[in-house]
This record gives C-alpha cells, structure tokens and sequence, in this order.
C-alpha cells in the first residue's frame, strides 16, 4: 500500500490506511450515524478496524473494485489524523460509484466535500472513468449536501435499491460526468431562522415529522389542502417533511416549522414557492396549523415574520421580493382571516378554481401583497 498516490490540497489529505488508524476507525463505525446511514457490520471492534486496513482495503486495490483511501485533516484538538475514509468503485464501461464517511469529530467543517473534490480530480484524471455515480440512503442529506456541492445532478429518488443488514432502503441518486461544471446546479434553500416573542420560524427537522402528520391528516386541512393525492401513499410519518426538506434541497421552496418558541413544538408550517417562475420578483405562499393551535392568531404572526424577511434587502438577509401572492376558497374564513391581518389585500376571486375535499371544487380567493420599498436589482446567480 506503500506506492499508493497522496493527494491534498493543503487542507484535507487523501493516503494510504495505516494500522495507526484503528482506533478512529472504530470511532467512526460505532458512531449511530455511521450505523444508520452505511452498512458497517454491528458490532464493530478493533479486530474487524485492523482487518480493514490490513485485508480489506489491500484487496479492493488489488482487484481494482474499490480505491480506498483514508482522509486525513485536523481534529478539534489541534492533531491532524484519521478522519474519515472515501473510495471510487469501477463498475465497468466507464461508470464508477463514489462512496465516503467521515469520523464525527469533524463533520460539519468542510472536510468530506474537499475529500471529494480530492478523489473526483485524481479519478477523472485516471481516464477510465467517464461518469461517477452517487447513491445515499432516503434522509441523509449531509451525504447529499456533499454531493450538492460537488457539482453532482440530481436524479430522485429509487424505491427499495439499497440494502442494509437484511432490509431494503429507498436511496437518492445523483452522478457526475467528467466534462460537467463542479459547481452546484442549483440552489439549496436553507430557511433562515425567524422569532418573535412567541414564535419561532425554523428549518424542519425529522423530530417534527409526528406533528406535521397530524397537520397532513387533519379532516380540515385535508379539505382545503386541494388534491393531494401522495397523501394517501405515504409510506411513513417522516415521508412528508423528507418531501418539503427535499423540495427545498432542489432549490424549489422555503419550508418552515412555525414552532412554539418556549417548547419549540411544532404548531403550524409555512412555505414560499414558486421562487423561479416567469415573474422572478414574487412568490407564493402556503401554509396550514395544527388543529390544537388553530383560532390564537399564530397564522396572522407568522405571515407577518415570512413577509417582511421576503421583503427585505437581499444585502440585509432578505430576498428583495416585489410581491407575494396566496390563494384559499372562499370559504375558508380561518384562512382569510389571517391573510387580511397580515395586511394582504383581496384582489380577485376565480370562480370554480380551489379543489376541496376528494372531488369538489369552489371559488378561489386571490390575495396579494406588494413591497412599497422594492427596488430591482440585477445580479448574476451564485449558488
């Protein structure tokens, strides 16, 4: 393993797995992240670390079926070593998959998309490799956040492809070509935090997905929540929240958890969408409560909170929008209610326009909400 290549780039480094790494390696694969989202063996101890390094690995170079190398960065602690492991896969014709993990110490720094950035120069470089493929478990989004970063294209999601200790998991999947841009396609919205004395507008979180079932399954909600017909096929409480984290993932919307700021329960969702159309200075906006916090005002705030940070200067944190715009049946007072005290003004009615219940259809209330301050500015996308 000696005449293996090193690769860095000053910062995180690419080499050969030593005997020294053993511990770190038992570190990383006890970690519950590391059993959840990989299929390392459970229980996982020095012997099986030490004939990783000495077996395992060798053998994936030896054969050319996995290119194996261990990252090395620095620690918390000051002390560069072991930090993970990452590897390409030749699957013949070209095609190579990439796979990595990293030790949890240093998760959250950077570490593991500079790895991959690492090992996709060295891989391209090669000249056996055309198209590198990305596969992860459905709900690991910092291996997607990586992938993101790296350029890769974002393909959906596969039902049951991925197997892991006797089960069967959805998994997302991405690739990258050797001649695309590195650059990320597209946005990754990250919905910013936003408080009030007694709210709080935050990013979903996989805790929320309980409460966000409820709000889905609501008799009321379902009602006035038009035809949503992947309602009745999803497979888990979590699939919901994993649908509006995704969307926001792809740059399609903002999604936030109105949650009570002293208990940070979740009482309500919000979202901004349609951020791309044909009029790139507005947006529009959805939203439904939880049955138990209905009727205390909490919509009226929140739609306050979402539109002046919608409003706001891009240069202050905001989004610099022109307008934004709502739509709810006619008959769905709650719903107006908390529109006009958030001062959004009723300007049409569309006539046989809002899908309620499983086959009904009534008038739409058209709302809308202008930025008296907005000024236009161009600018180029970076994302």
């Amino acid at each position: 393993m000696a005449d293996l290549p090193v690769l860095t780039d000053g910062v995180v480094t690419l080499r050969a797995h030593r005997v020294s790494d053993v511990d770190g390696i038992v570190e990383q694969c006890v970690d519950p992240d590391s059993v959840r989202w990989t299929t390392v063996p459970t229980p996982y101890d020095r012997e099986l670390a030490r004939s990783y390094v000495t077996e395992e690995v060798p053998e994936g170079w030896r054969t050319g079926r996995e290119l194996n190398f261990a990252i090395e960065s620095e620690h918390p602690d000051g002390e560069r070593r072991f930090s993970g492991s990452i590897s390409l896969r030749p699957m013949g014709g070209g095609l190579a998959e990439i796979a990595f993990g990293l030790h949890p110490a240093v998760r959250g720094n950077g570490v593991c998309s500079r790895a991959v950035k690492l090992i996709l120069d060295w891989g391209f470089q090669r000249g056996d490799i055309e198209v590198v493929l990305w596969l992860a478990h459905v709900g690991n989004w910092g291996s997607w956040r990586v992938a993101w970063a790296n350029g890769f294209t974002f393909h959906g999601t596969i039902k049951k492809l991925l197997s892991q200790r006797g089960e069967r998991h959805d998994c997302w999947q991405g690739t990258l070509r050797a001649d695309d841009s590195r650059e990320p396609k597209h946005k990754w919205n990250v919905p910013p935090v936003l408080e009030s004395d007694r709210l709080r507008m935050r990013p979903h979180r996989e805790t929320d997905a309980t409460r966000y079932a409820e709000i889905l399954n609501d008799e009321r909600s379902r009602h006035f929540g038009g035809r949503s017909v992947w309602l009745s096929q999803l497979p888990n409480k979590e699939h919901g929240i994993h649908r509006a984290r995704e969307a926001n993932a792809r740059g399609d919307r903002y999604d936030w958890t109105i949650a009570d700021r002293e208990t940070d329960e979740l009482i309500g969702q919000i979202q901004l969408f349609n951020l791309e159309g044909l009029d790139d200075t507005m947006a529009g906006i959805g939203y439904s409560m939880h049955p138990s916090r209905r009727g205390q005002g909490v919509l009226t705030e929140a739609l306050g909170m979402l539109t002046e940070w919608a409003f706001r200067e891009k240069e202050k944190g905001g989004l610099g929008l022109r307008r934004l715009k709502l739509g709810t049946a006619t008959t769905n007072k709650a719903s107006r209610h908390a529109a006009e005290s958030a001062g959004f003004l009723h300007i049409a009615t569309e006539p046989d326009a809002f899908p309620t219940g499983e086959t009904g259809f009534e008038a739409e209330a058209i709302y809308h909400r202008l930025n008296p301050d907005w000024v236009e500015v161009k600018e180029t996308p970076r994302y």
